[in-house]
């Protein structure tokens, strides 16, 4: 059996596992995700036949001999606003993945985006024996309530995409032996970059789609989006940072920016990619205003290669998949007795910039469909298995990261 095609079955057998546990999951935290519990059930079912027709035609599924024999007395929580779509998925299986190759179990736990019901997913993600939980606090002010949480119950704690800039929030987490780091982005990069890419195709009149007020990360994305407004003499005409959660609400909203704005010839979304550019990009459609409206944003979304073909973009910035993994990298080191470094980190997770349908295409083969990391590769950075394997080396990893270094790595190119 060729390789790529056990890599391929060996990652629908892990999606069909941990669909699995999401549904149960979901149950014990209270929370049902970001699908049904029956859209999860079909996902799992379709997952299983597709394996199950592939070992019928003669594809002997089998583990590849270089994957460490798994271990599971090392538990890790996962609380997420979701599993399906195309930026909250890969985050949950590259994580799923480092624990595969690593010899961890991943428990995880879909919030919604809300608070209270975060909260209570790391509650029950700790009754549930796990030793290390990871989320992002949807508020500044929710992280000394996490902390307090974690260091009450002797469980270790992260946070994916956060960046604790916040001096208050910073000192809380830091004073805490439980805390192990954060995995953060330039999100003033990111939001300048989607500008420039908006005034590079000619638009400078914009509407913008902002993440809510009271996260460090909504406050540096308007900082880079006010940076390329001030540099390239951008004006953002009107701002929605509510109707983002589903496509019909951000048409609805596009529909009317459009109408009290004439001049409007750009949209930026700051995040939230993944649910409404779709009602974005039919909304110009249906208003004929394609080529008129430029749009550029930020978290990708399952159909971008489709919208680059069809000129319907100008630029995609996200990717940012692998703060979870980095994450359980940390986390399984410690609870291994073998800890790659003995305080806690703050890392910059690398962006993706998207900016042609043949960089979405590439994304699409070797990042999406393949993983940019093998459960091999990640075995690797356990120095239980590997006892070479350094906190310097993960940064390097850290800091390589991008399509043409998977391609690389993989034999691609």
């Amino acid at each position: 059996m060729k390789r790529k095609s056990v890599k391929r079955l060996m990652t629908l057998l892990v999606t069909a596992s941990m669909l699995i546990g999401v549904v149960g999951c979901g149950s014990a935290g209270g929370s049902s995700g970001g699908g049904s519990t029956s859209d999860a059930q079909s996902e799992t079912k379709e997952a299983v036949e597709e394996t199950s027709q592939a070992a019928e035609a003669g594809n002997d599924v089998e583990a590849s001999e270089e994957a460490p024999a798994a271990e599971s007395d090392i538990k890790l929580g996962l609380t997420i606003y979701s599993t399906t779509d195309a930026t909250a998925g890969p985050v949950v299986r590259n994580m799923q993945t480092a624990c595969d190759g690593m010899g961890a179990e991943l428990v995880i736990a879909t919030d919604d985006q809300n608070l209270e019901k975060e909260i209570t997913n790391i509650e029950n993600l700790i009754s549930n024996g796990c030793q290390a939980v990871f989320c992002l606090p949807y508020s500044d002010d929710s992280i000394p309530r996490i902390a307090k949480i974690c260091e009450d119950a002797g469980v270790y704690f992260g946070f994916y995409w956060y960046d604790l800039s916040n001096e208050e929030t910073h000192d809380v987490c830091y004073a805490s032996e439980y805390f192990l780091g954060n995995i953060y982005e330039d999100d003033v990069w990111s939001a300048y970059t989607a500008m420039k890419t908006l005034n590079e195709a000619g638009a400078s009149h914009i509407g913008m789609f902002g993440l809510p007020t009271g996260r460090t990360t909504t406050t540096k994305r308007d900082t880079g989006i006010a940076q390329a407004c001030e540099e390239f003499g951008m004006e953002i005409l009107v701002e929605d940072r509510v109707n983002t959660n589903t496509s019909d609400d951000a048409a609805s909203s596009v529909e009317s920016m459009v109408s009290a704005y004439p001049d409007l010839d750009g949209i930026v979304i700051a995040g939230m990619t993944q649910t409404c550019l779709p009602g974005v990009i039919q909304s110009l459609q249906n208003l004929g205003m394609t080529d008129k409206v430029k749009v550029s944003c930020i978290d990708f979304n399952e159909n971008q290669t489709e919208y680059f073909e069809k000129n319907s973009v100008s630029g995609v910035i996200g990717g940012h998949f692998t703060g979870g993994a980095w994450l359980a990298v940390l986390a399984i080191n410690k609870l291994q007795g073998t800890p790659l470094i003995e305080e806690a980190v703050s890392i910059k997770d690398e962006f993706l910039v998207l900016q042609s349908a043949d960089d979405a295409k590439n994304y699409d083969a070797h990042l999406y469909d393949e993983l940019p990391y093998t459960a091999e590769e990640y075995a690797q950075m356990s120095k239980k298995i590997n006892e070479a394997f350094t906190y310097d080396d993960l940064l390097k990893i850290v800091g390589a990261y991008s399509i043409e270094d998977v391609m690389t790595r993989h034999g691609a190119q």
